[in-house]
């Protein structure tokens, strides 16, 4: 398994690598430009900084994995070799698994980025204390959260050599993860699009989100890998 790991990661474009780099950045751009505009000079406007980063953050993680998904498995779609793949002295299901993997590895280093990046602004910008624990645990909530959108993603990129179609689902349900969380209908909370959203700690009960996303994430990762196992190629 970890020469497969190996191997997959050394497949991966230069996009990927920068990607999570980029959106890091742009989050805390977009982070920093809101509070500049919206808090400065107003009591608890440094706090207000992390409802800020709630309201982005999901949609930044779940773009990325969008992207990086799509981008991880064209390679076999481009050069049309999943046939050959499958037919090597590996299982199946590692194959699958491998690519689960490094996209949570560079989703990974794109939350630690943002939670130095954002103590970093932290100390430049206020003289408050950080509030390290919520800096800290709010990008990795929602990491957690977001494994279940992880796995949808990557079927959908494996499954469908149309990458437009894994884009696009993918992109909308980013963009539907907004409103879907603040939706007034309780039972629309348990999409797994929802979960990054309502993981932060800033939300009461964001722990039962958090294992959703854990374990549906988990479930969505054996189901793929056990219809891919079984796909012809």
């Amino acid at each position: 398994m970890i020469r497969l790991l190996r191997a997959e990661w050394m497949k991966l474009r230069t996009f990927c690598l920068v990607l999570p780099v980029a959106a890091a950045v742009l989050l805390l751009g977009v982070i920093s430009a809101f509070w500049y505009m919206n808090f400065r000079g107003t009591p608890g406007g440094a706090y207000a900084t992390m409802s800020v980063m709630y309201f982005f953050l999901s949609f930044t993680l779940m773009l990325s994995v969008t992207l990086l998904t799509s981008i991880i498995a064209s390679t076999e779609h481009e050069t049309k070799v999943w046939n050959r793949i499958c037919t090597i002295p590996i299982a199946k299901p590692k194959i699958y698994l491998s690519k689960w993997i490094v996209t949570c590895l560079l989703l990974f280093i794109e939350v630690l980025l943002i939670i130095a990046g954002t103590i970093v602004l932290w100390k430049l910008f206020f003289h408050e204390p950080a509030p390290l624990e919520i800096i800290v645990k709010q990008p990795l909530y929602c990491f957690c959260a977001v494994l279940a959108f992880v796995s949808i993603q990557t079927w959908l990129s494996i499954v469908f050599a149309n990458q437009s179609m894994a884009i696009g689902a993918g992109a909308a349900g980013s963009m539907a993860s907004l409103f879907l969380a603040r939706s007034t209908f309780p039972v629309l909370h348990y999409m797994p699009w929802t979960y990054p959203a309502l993981s932060t700690p800033l939300i009461p009960g964001h722990g039962r989100w958090v294992f959703a996303g854990l374990a549906v994430g988990v479930v969505l990762l054996a189901a793929g890998c056990w219809h891919f196992n079984r796909k012809n190629w």
